[in-house]
């Protein structure tokens, strides 16, 4: 039995959904009711959000990744958004043989902006997210939230709707969200890209202001397989967004060679 907490909707091809930081599975709701007359869809609470534990310990990125392997479905696709896509690519650099493709969300192998790495979030962003969580848990985890949406036309609906999913479940431990932080502060995958076996998609918000839409251009050297698609108008969360816009790459994908 997993120690994270799955819900599973629909039959067909199997896909395994994997949230971002500070949110939890329901926030795929959409996507499960656009997909679940033809796919078989677990969505997964990452170790501290939403209805799972904190392990014991704590978790780092391959402890993370090994939690979400013990909890998906065997050759499934992994989707995963923004911290979550981080986990997917190293359980799929872990453990390809379990994964059979792997579509990224807003995105990107180092989430922090470095001299060789212009496309990014600054490092001090992050940590002024991270010294306001101890104190400030609940507005930190708002001010994020905000950020989410930024950038998209209809930026106060969207947030009352990301709002409403989240309060659907418990908000997440504080101590989950320093120790996601953590990951996205010091993870750095560019290199290992060239070493993943599963066909791969990256799909990027022309608007996102986390993950720049910039970074696209920078990661297709390192992963030349990839299938990267942008769409123009949408922000940091696509699939809640744009839906209809997102599905039409993220199915083309999960169609090829079918």
């Amino acid at each position: 039995m997993s120690f994270l907490y799955t819900e599973t909707y629909g039959q067909g091809p199997e896909l395994f959904l994997i949230h971002g930081w500070g949110l939890h599975g329901g926030i795929w709701q959409p996507l499960v009711e656009a997909l679940q007359e033809r796919y078989r869809l677990t969505t997964v609470d990452l170790p501290g959000h939403g209805n799972s534990p904190l392990p014991a310990g704590g978790f780092d990125l391959p402890r993370l990744a090994q939690l979400l392997q013990d909890a998906a479905p065997p050759q499934a696709t992994w989707i995963g958004w923004s911290l979550g896509g981080m986990a997917t690519l190293q359980a799929a650099l872990n453990q390809p043989q379990r994964i059979a493709k792997l579509v990224m969300v807003a995105a990107q192998p180092q989430f922090i902006r470095t001299a060789d790495w212009p496309h990014a979030t600054p490092a001090a962003s992050l940590a002024q997210f991270s010294d306001n969580l101890v104190n400030h848990t609940e507005q930190t985890l708002k001010r994020f939230l905000a950020l989410q949406v930024r950038g998209t036309a209809d930026e106060k609906a969207l947030l009352r709707q990301i709002r409403a999913l989240v309060d659907a479940r418990p908000h997440p431990k504080a101590e989950a969200l320093r120790l996601g932080l953590e990951i996205l502060s010091r993870t750095d995958l560019r290199a290992q890209l060239k070493q993943l076996q599963a066909p791969a998609q990256f799909i990027f918000g022309g608007r996102d202001m986390l993950v720049p839409v910039a970074a696209a251009e920078a990661i297709r050297p390192l992963a030349p397989g990839a299938q990267i698609d942008i769409l123009p108008q949408a922000g940091h969360i696509p699939f809640l967004s744009h839906t209809e816009e997102f599905l039409e790459p993220l199915e083309g994908f999960m169609g090829k060679n079918a």
